[in-house]
């Protein structure tokens, strides 16, 4: 039998740990450690010495009821297949070997200190896993603002914040292991990043001005951007990276425990990055805005640290020598090529991520609901998919050995890449799916429903793979793991591997393989890696152990080989039918009236997977309509939306006698900006467009843009619009007309807040004038009023006037003063193609244009009140806006612009005729008060027994008694 002391140390260990109170002093603990009774159950007992695991019921002394029932963990291999005596029981008085305790107390209380220290460890790490997620979207936003929305800038900040975890990781794990307090260097970490999180609105304040003077310097913008955004984010996202091997050296110094201990941090991790994202998202972010959120954070961040360094003052300091080393002090076998396994698996895994981003947008939208609903479904699969693997891994090890390990960490590699791509056919299913479950809970009023729906389907497309990517973490660093000694430099490697992974695959997923390759050779791609990543765990089980039976090679080539066969097929016009926005538009909700109004009646001209969303150009072979969609939300067309694409571009025209150099951001179908190049004293024009896959695009509208990029004085630049205006010389434009895509869309949002605004101000020349497209459609009245008051708040000088029938607004504002009426808008007939295009949208007349005049500064500033201002702080119309995305607004929104809205009688004189046609162009606008207005001034100048007047009155009438 083992010796008396060794078995006596392993008793008081577990007694104390069931016995003693967390706060219990070391006296209290002796008495009590000499008063317990302890019965073990040896199972299996054979002739030879002990064999581990032994059961242990401890009690405390006369007392019958256990305590608690426990197993020692073997410290020597089980022999198995001996026969021995089951069921005996040895019952002895912990009194006999008292003097062997005592010796041992010193050292039991020492790992009680610690393991009471670690029952905080979760808690602490998905508090911190929550305020990390936190940082990563409230810095990425702020760094959108001065970097731009373009994929090559969200790459950039998404590879930078990677790099700097993997550094700290890195960096971490090669000292971790000789570290004493690691709980200490924890909390100070947490201090850190808090204090950080503090001051980085200060350096991104300073460091605006830098970037700015080095772009105009003729500086190449991605390394400008990569080395700024690295600077700032180096310091906190490496503190980030390094607390995981602290935490697993402190957690884990039992080798048998270390896949345990590492998924359960990883997974807790990762539940609170899920937190966070549904707390940011949902929460805190619209209800406080990014000031607020990052102090929350911060102070979190620093109670953090201060109680991890509060816990690190109760434990006991750790030794190298203190750690239970295996017989194998070398690193395992193919330890080099499962590192390399991690990092492709951490590239593979970024990449899924992205392509099924770009997927999902297609089917649940582009708004920063959507995203967070899509980020919360991987993060769960990730964080399930760590604690189940951690688990299985100390199992797997313990029962078959390693060789076992890594042919279960091939399996879940291949899968990862089979599943993946067997789920490209459920998305194929998902436009029919949104619209059935959209009926079924009736989500049109209720947005909470639109995220359950979201949430459901992106989960059931997601999660399992995710699940499988976050097995793989725990597995490799089990595999990896020789001795104990080396816990937190292992976890510091394979975390650093596979986070460089990660910041490749985010660099190059939307950057370059989502444009050439497309989703589908995008996946394929990942999925090839995924075998490859799988073989690398192959080639890491040892020689002997490499043989295994032919039925599982078997059905591993055969589940490659159906997934190959089978690989997925999808129409594109039914995947970018826009049913996010358009599911209340049809009143058939088959699976043949969704495809009828997908695809029944439109022929497929374009279509191309871009680097920031998917653009299609379709023709309606009825109407012979030419439309231009962005992720399935159409954004321009050759017959509905041309007036307002043209009167966009030409309203402002009439308030500047000499419009030379103008700006238009953004290009869709190039009407808007075509429509500049027919004035003659254009000299510049610049077209600022996000996406390049919209250039060839707008090729298909060449009849309707006038060839607008055949134009020598046509300057296309493939930026984002507020990069480009915030890097633009002051005073460089004599117009900027701002026409993007809907403000409820993420990235666009930034080019409807004050602060841009305010930057596009300075962006003009003496008397320059800008022009903001606004939506009046799928937006309740108090954003769209807070939209006005923003823009009324920021220009001194203001005009609203609305687009083809009522659905769009043009806002107009200037430094100086701005006088609408007939003249001005007679003034555009000047250029002759520009009297010719007015023929074609129907606004020849000027006082067709004076009818579409809807007030002045005063008068948005009336409607808009008090209401709270959209700025980059609140972002109050991109989480406020999708709310209403499936509401029927527009009515409401026009009779709220026209309440009040005065007649222009300075632009008339005292012309009667002119009164009477604008009062009927107001009517057909729906802007009865005002018609009534002026109906009611041009009978009262005309004299009783003129004719017209008698036609008028008879109108007159005819609209009252409708009214009424």
């Amino acid at each position: 039998m083992e010796a008396a002391p060794n078995i006596c140390k392993r008793l008081v260990q577990v007694t104390l740990a069931a016995i003693v109170e967390p706060r219990a002093c070391e006296r209290r603990a002796r008495t009590l450690a000499a008063e317990c009774w302890v019965i073990w159950v040896l199972v299996d007992l054979p002739c030879q010495p002990i064999n581990y695991p032994i059961q242990l019921v401890v009690r405390k002394h006369r007392q019958r009821k256990p305590l608690i029932v426990l197993s020692i963990p073997r410290s020597r291999p089980v022999v198995k297949g001996l026969r021995g005596v089951p069921g005996s029981t040895v019952a002895a008085s912990c009194g006999e070997y008292r003097s062997c305790a005592e010796g041992h107390v010193d050292e039991v209380l020492y790992e009680l200190r610690r393991e009471r220290a670690s029952r905080w460890l979760v808690p602490l790490f998905f508090v911190s896993g929550a305020t990390g997620l936190t940082y990563q979207t409230v810095w990425s936003r702020e760094l959108h603002l001065i970097f731009g929305t373009s994929t090559l800038a969200i790459a950039t900040v998404l590879a930078a914040f990677m790099a700097g975890l993997g550094v700290g990781g890195a960096w971490m794990g090669r000292r971790v292991d000789t570290i004493a307090r690691p709980l200490r260097w924890y909390g100070v970490m947490e201090i850190l990043i808090g204090l950080y999180a503090w001051v980085f609105p200060v350096l991104l304040h300073a460091m605006m001005p830098i970037y700015i003077e080095a772009g105009r310097a003729g500086w190449s913008t991605p390394p400008l951007q990569f080395l700024l955004v690295g600077a700032a984010l180096l310091l906190p996202t490496a503190c980030m990276g390094a607390t995981l091997p602290l935490l697993a050296r402190y957690a884990t110094e039992r080798l048998e425990l270390a896949g345990d201990r590492v998924g359960l941090l990883y997974a807790t991790n990762t539940w609170g990055a899920v937190f966070g994202t549904w707390l940011c998202g949902f929460v805190v972010l619209p209800a406080w805005g990014l000031a607020a959120t990052t102090t929350l954070a911060a102070v979190s961040n620093v109670l953090l640290g201060m109680a991890a360094l509060v816990l690190d003052s109760s434990s006991p300091a750790l030794t190298v020598a203190d750690a239970e080393v295996e017989d194998l002090q070398s690193a395992p076998h193919g330890r080099s090529a499962l590192l390399v396994a991690a990092a492709l698996t951490g590239f593979t895994g970024l990449v899924y991520e992205v392509a099924w981003f770009r997927l999902l947008g297609l089917v649940l939208g582009a708004s920063t609901y959507a995203f967070s609903i899509m980020l919360l479904a991987f993060l769960v699969g990730i964080a399930l998919g760590g604690r189940w693997g951690g688990r299985w891994g100390d199992r797997i090890l313990d029962q078959q050995g390693r060789p076992a390990l890594l042919w279960t960490l091939a399996a879940i590699l291949l899968m990862v890449g089979v599943s993946s791509v067997w789920m490209m056919h459920l998305f194929t299913e998902l436009p029919y799916w949104y619209v059935w479950w959209f009926d079924w809970l009736g989500a049109e009023q209720a947005p909470v429903l639109v995220w359950i729906l979201s949430m459901t389907l992106a989960g059931v497309v997601m999660m399992p793979p995710a699940i499988l990517l976050g097995l793989a973490f725990p597995l490799t660093v089990r595999a990896c793991i020789g001795h104990a000694g080396e816990m937190g430099s292992v976890v510091g490697k394979v975390y650093a591997f596979n986070t460089a992974g990660g910041v490749l695959g985010a660099a190059l997923a939307g950057f370059v393989l989502l444009p050439l390759l497309y989703v589908e050779g995008t996946i394929a791609l990942a999925a090839a890696l995924n075998l490859v990543a799988a073989a690398l765990a192959v080639w890491s089980v040892p020689t002997a152990h490499r043989v295994v039976s032919h039925l599982p090679v078997m059905a591993m080539c055969g589940v490659v080989g159906l997934t190959v066969v089978c690989w997925p097929q999808w129409d594109p016009m039914i995947m970018t039918a826009g049913m996010y926005k358009y599911v209340t538009d049809f009143e058939d909700h088959s699976r043949e009236g969704i495809t009828s109004y997908a695809k029944g009646q439109y022929e497929l001209l374009y279509y191309r997977e871009g680097l920031s969303s998917v653009v299609t150009v379709a023709r309606n072979v009825d109407s012979g309509n030419v439309w231009l969609a962005n992720n399935g939300k159409v954004d321009a067309s050759s017959t509905v939306d041309m007036p307002t694409q043209v009167m966009v571009s030409l309203l402002p025209m009439q308030f500047v006698a000499s419009p030379e150099d103008v700006l238009v951001i953004g290009l869709a179908s190039g009407v808007t900006a075509g429509a500049v190049t027919l004035i003659d004293d254009v000299q510049h024009l610049e077209v600022v467009e996000l996406e390049p896959a919209t250039v060839p695009a707008a090729r298909y509208f060449d009849d309707y843009n006038h060839s607008l990029l055949d134009d020598p004085r046509t300057d296309l630049v493939l930026e984002d619009g507020r990069n480009h205006v915030l890097r633009a010389a002051p005073g460089s434009y004599d117009v900027v007309i701002s026409e993007p895509s809907n403000p409820w869309l993420t990235g666009v949002s930034n080019l409807f807040t004050r602060e841009f605004f305010e930057i596009g101000k300075s962006r003009l020349k003496d008397k320059g004038v800008w022009a903001q497209w606004v939506q009046m459609y799928g937006m309740d009245d108090a954003d769209l009023r807070s939209l006005l008051g923003t823009f009324a708040d920021v220009y001194p000088h203001v005009v609203l006037y609305a687009a083809a029938e009522d659905a769009d607004l043009v806002l107009i504002g200037s430094e100086h003063p701005l006088e609408p009426s007939v003249d001005s808008a007679a003034s555009l007939h000047r250029w002759p193609r520009v009297l010719k295009e007015l023929e074609v949208v129907d606004m020849q007349d000027p006082l067709s244009i004076v009818s579409t005049w809807i007030g002045d500064r005063a008068h948005l500033l009336e409607l808009a009140g008090s209401i709270q201002r959209n700025t980059d702080d609140n972002m109050r119309i991109e989480y406020r806006a999708p709310l209403h995305l499936h509401e029927d607004t527009q009515p409401k929104n026009v009779s709220m612009l026209y309440r009040n809205a005065r007649v222009p009688w300075e632009s008339l004189g005292a012309d009667p005729y002119s009164a009477a046609h604008l009062a009927s162009a107001y009517w057909d606008r729906q802007d009865n008060g005002r018609a009534v207005e002026a109906m009611t001034a041009a009978i009262r100048v005309l004299p009783e027994d003129d004719i017209d007047a008698a036609a008028y009155r008879t109108q007159l009438s005819a609209w009252l008694s409708e009214v009424e």
